[in-house]
């Protein structure tokens, strides 16, 4: 799932498209600690790093209820972040946004005599169950309770009906770069899948991965720069950069098939 690499800010929606189909996420609405009500985007690296997480640990555990653990620097360290109060404060302010956002996948068919179209609605989790401590210096130790979160149904069956493989420690590697990553994870999709050669435009690709750009050409530039350093981390990848398009060939994918927890045992 594609998130915004930056605050949005104060927008209504935010959308990505990738041909017929069409991913718009709402804020969530959240509460800040005087009461106050406000809504937010998840955006950045955070959330992304926490949803290859939730995707590996669902297939792994084939449960829609995963522990996030006692703290959240215990779970900082699962989804490979380092660990400081700070930085737990913003990973609890980013998965309060993920959790709570609203979702709507679009997709648009038309013929000679018409079109239709079909939407599906839904959120990632049912129910979250988060907690902190008073004291920000103390934010990434032990609480009373864990923490857990609760997939919603068509969230945690789109996840283990279909799963892609994806190597963690290759995600680790890629740093701090929301569109690395993004790029990684869809590279790694179009491995798993694909059968033939597909050749991209830069402006489909812009519309699924940019619209915080410029122009086009600003775009293709940091879309290639990111590409040569997912190609460092899997050299497996068979792709083509054209002034046109981006010329994707079947690849070995990167990791191997999840697998669920006890056939690891």
């Amino acid at each position: 799932m594609s998130l915004p690499y930056r605050d949005p800010g104060n927008v209504n929606y935010w959308e990505r498209r990738n041909g017929p189909v069409t991913l718009t996420m709402r804020p969530a609405l959240l509460t800040a600690l005087d009461g106050s009500r406000y809504e937010g985007f998840a955006y950045g690296l955070l959330p992304r790093h926490a949803l290859t997480w939730i995707a590996t640990e669902a297939v792994q555990t084939q449960s829609p209820v995963l522990q996030l653990g006692s703290s959240m620097s215990s779970f900082m360290q699962k989804i490979g972040l380092a660990k400081g109060g700070r930085d737990a404060k913003r990973l609890t302010d980013q998965l309060q946004r993920l959790f709570g956002s609203q979702l709507q996948v679009r997709g648009l068919a038309m013929t000679d005599s018409g079109y239709g179209e079909k939407s599906q609605y839904f959120q990632i989790a049912d129910a979250v169950q988060l907690w902190f401590s008073n004291d920000d210096e103390l934010q990434g130790t032990r609480g009373l309770w864990a923490s857990t979160v609760t997939l919603s149904d068509q969230f945690f069956r789109s996840i283990v009906d279909a799963p892609i493989p994806v190597n963690l420690e290759a995600m680790k590697a890629l740093g701090a770069s929301p569109m690395r990553l993004d790029i990684y994870l869809w590279a790694t999709y179009r491995a798993h899948t694909l059968e033939t050669t597909a050749r991209v435009t830069w402006a489909e690709l812009n519309q699924q991965f940019g619209g915080q750009y410029g122009s086009l050409r600003q775009f293709k530039a940091q879309f290639v720069k990111n590409l040569r350093e997912v190609q460092i981390v899997y050299p497996e990848l068979r792709v083509e950069v054209t002034g046109e398009h981006l010329v994707l060939r079947p690849s070995r994918p990167h990791a191997a098939e999840p697998k669920r927890r006890a056939e690891l045992i």
